[in-house]
This record gives structure tokens, sequence and C-alpha cells, in this order.
């Protein structure tokens, strides 16, 4: 009865229509396989005797039951809500009135009334399903009334048109039973799995904290370690053996300062600018925690790959590294400040660089 068409969006649906596969395409393929059946059947049982307006009456009611379908199918929320829920089971309650009363008089055919019956007790179980067993269950009844009426007119035998009905209401308890039963089940399911998502996420959170924890006590236990031991065993330093703790001071002051920054050409490059005499300051205020894992993956290799660079390119005097901090709308900065001149490169989320040059020196913030 409908369409196995793409919308371009994803509906938000609620646990109980995600576990039912509300709007999945295995049951929009079921629907309209239903709906070709439908046709097949009515076009069959109608074949002979039947006249012009009695085929758009037909027409109509299939279209009553194909848009009631659609409306159960893709709205979204749950349970479903009022307003669709009232048009799908006005919708079906027409459907079948429009199909009925096109019929001819008498029934030519055992199958006549067969599709019409059927596709309303589709439409409204699924209206139960969705968490409105009351609405389908009024209509229902009313599907009954109007048949018994009909069957009055047409045949003199009000109770044969209410027995056609009573099957239908075996799936209506079925549906009705779904959502009194299932439905609370589905919700906890879900409940369940969320939480085990959320518990996944703290877990891999922790795991990383741990990690990276782990990885700057290694750190400091290979760079600081001899440095301490010869403290503690009171030896004496050569002049060298002081300047490669002052450069291993610093880069251990980097990596809590600037953790972002604490990559290996970022931390080589320091290093050997701080060797030639390079005042390097690295600053981190976070700038890069407020994006997606990708986006601020890409963005450090990039900004780390352009660091390095500026850093093997200095010869003297001071080099400010910052990120900064989030909502601004460059990601990062580099101020180099050297005897002749002040020159600051800024960085941008996507990579791109904006450089300015000044003869005034003190002007990089």
């Amino acid at each position: 009865m409908i369409g196995n068409c793409e919308h371009g969006r994803d509906v938000e649906r609620g646990a109980v229509d995600n576990a039912f596969g509300i709007g999945s395409l295995p049951l929009r393929l079921t629907m309209s396989a239903f709906g070709c059946g439908y046709l097949v059947v009515t076009v069959y049982a109608n074949a002979d005797g039947t006249g012009v307006w009695q085929w758009i009456g037909l027409i109509a009611g299939f279209l009553f039951f194909a848009a009631g379908a659609v409306l159960i199918v893709e709205a979204p929320g749950d349970p479903l809500p009022v307003p669709t829920t009232l048009v799908s089971a006005v919708l079906a309650v027409a459907g079948v009135s429009a199909s009925l009363f096109s019929l001819p008089f008498p029934l030519t055919h055992v199958m006549q009334t067969g599709p019409p019956m059927g596709a309303s007790v589709i439409v409204l179980a699924f209206v139960a399903v969705r968490g409105r067993p009351l609405a389908a269950w009024l209509a229902s009844i009313a599907i009954s009334v109007v048949a018994a009426g009909w069957a009055h007119v047409a045949i003199g035998d009000a109770m044969w048109g209410l027995a056609v009905t009573l099957p239908g209401y075996a799936i209506m308890i079925m549906g009705s039973l779904f959502s009194l039963m299932l439905r609370p089940m589905a919700r906890q399911l879900y409940a369940l799995r969320e939480a085990n998502e959320r518990r996944a996420a703290l877990d891999a959170a922790a795991a990383a904290a741990a990690d990276v924890r782990d990885r700057r006590l290694a750190a400091l236990d290979e760079r600081a370690r001899p440095i301490l031991t010869r403290i503690a065993e009171r030896r004496e330093f050569s002049a060298e053996e002081v300047a490669a703790a002052r450069l291993i001071e610093a880069q251990l002051r980097d990596s809590i300062r600037a953790s972002d920054l604490d990559v290996p050409e970022v931390r080589d490059a320091a290093w050997r600018a701080r060797r030639r005499g390079v005042k390097v300051v690295l600053l981190d205020d976070g700038g890069l925690s407020v994006l997606a894992d990708d986006d601020a993956a890409r963005a450090r290799d990039r900004l780390g790959t352009a660091v390095a660079e500026l850093l093997e390119d200095a010869e003297s005097g001071r080099v400010t590294v910052r990120i900064h901090p989030p909502g601004r709308e460059t990601l990062a900065s580099v101020g180099i400040d050297t005897d002749d001149q002040v020159e600051l490169v800024e960085f941008t989320t996507t990579g791109s660089a904006h450089q300015s040059i000044s003869g005034e020196r003190g002007l990089v913030r």
C-alpha cells in the first residue's frame, strides 16, 4: 500500500517503534506487497457487473487505506500523535464505507468484501501497536456498524454484515496485546541498551584517561628519573647536563600546559629550537576539546605539522604557540618575536593559515 521511497532524512522514532520495525524497509515492502494484492483481488472480484461510479468508489476506498497506512508507518513519535491517530482511524472507516457501498447489489463474488475488511484490520492493528488501542477499537466498532448498515441496505441482513467484520477482531486482540504487554518490554530493552552504551562510553573515557596518564608517567620516568636519581645521589652536573635538564623540565611543562600539542613532531621541534636559544612557550586553552573526535584529530595533525615547521625555522627570539579557548574564530595562533620583527600566524579548524608581519616588537599577545 505504500511504495519503497526514500525521504532523505532519518525520522526520530521511539524505542517501541524501533523494536517493531515501524518505518523500516521490510515493513514498507510488506505493506507495498499487500497493496498490490489488494488491487489484484479487487479487480478480479469485481471484473463483472461493476460500473464506472462503483470503480471510482472502490479506488477511493483504496486511496483512503493507503493514506492511513502511510501516516501510521511514517509518523514520528511514540505513542502515535493524537491528530495522526484520529486521521488514520477516520481514513480506515472511510475506506470501508467507500468500498462497501460501491459494491454491486447483490454481491457477485465471495471475495468482494475481503480487501477492504483486511486493509481496515491492518491499519487499525498498527494504530493499536503504536500505542492507541482505544482509538483502534472504537474505529473497529464503527466499521462493524457501517458493515451492518450496508448489509441491511444491500441484502436485508444486517447480521451478515456484522459477521463479515468479526474475524478482524482476532487481529485487533493481538495488536492490543502487543500494545499492552510488549511495548513496556521494548522500552525496558532499549533503556538497558542505552545504559550499556553510556557505561561503555564512560569505560572508554576512563581507559583513554588511564592511557594518557600511563604515557605521561612513562615519559616522566624516562626523561626525569635519571636526573632525579643523580640529584638524590648528590652528583654534580656538567654544563651540558644542566642544559639538558632544563630542556627536559620545559618539555614536561609543555605536556601539562599544552596537552593537545604534546605530539612527537612538536616535542622534537621545540627541543631543537630551545637548544638553539629560542624561548618556546606552548599553551592550550581547550579549543580542540569541543570538536568531534575525527575533526579534532585532523586539526591536531595539521596544527602539529605547521607548528613544527615554524619552530624549525626559528633561530632566535621567542615563539609562543597558543590553542585558543572554544568559541574563537581561530583555532590557534603562533607568535614569533625576533630582534627585528613580530610575526603572527593564525590557524583555523580547517587548517588554513593567516599571516601578518609588523615592524614593531611586542605586538604578539
